[in-house]
């Protein structure tokens, strides 16, 4: 039996710390960068959990991160859990001097396997964080769940937006279009300008649209910018309103400069569809490659869902977190890669229930390399901002598949000796090793360089005069576990 445990940070934490996760968890309502307030650790453990069989297995605490360093070094491995599905980061540090990196390493260390969120700051380049090479990280894909509403034009053309309205809306029929592009208008100008008509505008909020619901206005319509692509993260509105990928709205701004009479009807169907959408797919805000600190290791590790997933939710607090809204449920509809690496978590206990002897590495080699690479429509994945196949430095082994992860066959294992060659390698001396290893071993390097550690993927680095290089990798052969007759 695997145990699991999945920890947090306080709110007051994240404020007092200038290394802050500046990746936002995107609810139902909406993004706050580096908040904790309603508890993304709790809400990545329920994901953990799943449907309560692991519930027996959870514990759930809450530790401030100044103090990481000694808890997580000892009571994890006091306490005999196998997993650590995480909710901390902050901005890529060398290892040495990142206490998340120390702390996870005395937990691989001790037979524990690590998931983190790899961060939610694309597109800055280098916005990797927890890319200490023993951590799991996973990248946000997109599932093929939706929650379609459909809005007839004028003109008489019907497109299909998302949103997660539930109630009736009070009017039924055609309404006029308001296009503001971003959305700037003060409290007096939405008062002037949305009675009775449509609000249509890029990256609007729940916020936003409590003030046109207070101004008499119609509903809402939230439109993708160039940036979030076709991603659609479905947003809990108070009011009538949805949210379109960036083609469809590009579609509806034509229109609305063809006419000076712009008007749209909104019908929402109040259902969830599956297995009509291409997925997975990448989301527009998850980090991605270069790696700055060690640019020969490839981060993420792997792709898991992060996008409009269905999660369970504090009642006491708002869906769309606005202490406006009066709206509570036991569930919600989150986005972010604080959703993704407990899917990874979840995937690595029940290996671990089916292999103990497994390694952290291991169970790690075997997600890598059996995920899928096609998605559901035996295509290659594409990224949701641009619709473009997706490349390594996106989603590196691409998505993870937990029933052909439970017979890899092969698995790419690495040891405590050879991170700490690693390391070496890295020209990192003694007295920094020691903050890994109190009492190292000899250690060696690598003799083509980092990259050479036996992970399960590959990055060749050229210089002008480089023509050709060569990497090792050695494999284990797994046998398939004896089933009980």
């Amino acid at each position: 039996m695997a145990h699991v445990l999945e920890t947090l940070t306080s709110r007051a934490v994240e404020r007092q710390s200038e290394e802050a996760d500046e990746a936002g968890v995107v609810t139902g309502g909406e993004e706050e960068p580096g908040s904790e307030e309603i508890g993304a650790g709790t809400e990545g453990a329920k994901v953990v959990a799943g449907n309560g069989v692991l519930q027996s297995l959870m514990l759930i605490c809450s530790v401030l991160q100044m103090e990481l360093l000694e808890k997580w070094q000892l009571e994890p491995i006091k306490d005999g859990v196998h997993i650590l599905s995480l909710s901390l980061g902050g901005g890529p540090k060398e290892f040495d001097v990142d206490v998340v990196a120390i702390a996870t390493f005395a937990a691989v260390r001790n037979g524990i396997f690590v998931a983190f969120s790899v961060g939610n700051s694309w597109p800055d380049e280098g916005s990797l964080v927890n890319i200490a090479l023993w951590i799991t990280t996973a990248d946000a894909g997109l599932i093929d769940r939706k929650f379609p509403t459909r809005f007839t034009l004028g003109n008489g053309k019907v497109y299909i937006g998302q949103s997660l309205y539930q109630q009736s809306p009070k009017f039924t029929g055609f309404a006029p279009v308001v296009y503001m592009p971003q959305c700037l208008m003060s409290d007096t100008e939405i008062t002037q300008l949305v009675k009775e008509k449509i609000l249509v505008c890029e990256n609007a909020f729940v916020e936003l649209g409590m003030k046109v619901a207070k101004s008499r206005g119609v509903s809402l319509i939230r439109l993708n910018g160039n940036y979030s692509g076709e991603g659609v993260i479905v947003k809990a509105f108070t009011l009538p309103g949805l949210t379109l990928g960036y083609f469809e709205a590009q579609k509806l701004i034509k229109y609305i400069n063809s006419t000076s009479n712009p008007r749209a009807l909104l019908q929402f169907d109040y259902q969830t569809v599956i297995r009509e959408t291409r997925a997975p797919t990448v989301t527009c805000f998850s980090s991605r490659c270069p790696n700055f600190i060690q640019p020969e290791i490839l981060k993420p590790d792997i792709l898991a869902p992060g996008m409009n997933i269905l999660a369970s939710w504090p009642t006491e607090t708002p869906l769309t977190r606005s202490l406006k809204d009066l709206g509570r449920a036991g569930f919600n509809i989150i986005s972010s890669t604080l959703m993704s690496y407990p899917h990874i978590a979840g995937v690595a206990t029940l290996l671990k229930a089916e292999h103990l002897n497994w390694s952290p590495t291991m169970i790690r080699s075997a997600m890598m390399t059996t995920a899928f690479q096609l998605d559901n429509s035996y295509r290659p994945i594409f990224l949701d901002e641009n619709l473009k196949p997706a490349n390594a430095l996106a989603i590196d082994a691409c998505h993870v598949d937990p029933e052909r992860a439970k017979n890899p066959r092969l698995v790419y294992d690495l040891g405590v000796q050879d991170y700490i060659n690693f390391l070496y390698t890295m020209n990192y001396t003694e007295t920094q090793i020691k903050r890994f290893m109190p009492e190292p071993s000899s250690c060696s390097k690598f003799g083509g360089g980092v990259g050479d550690l036996n992970y399960p993927s590959f990055v060749a680095i050229f210089d002008a005069e480089t023509k050709e290089r060569t990497l090792m990798r050695t494999l284990t052969k797994i046998y398939p576990p004896e089933r009980k007759k």
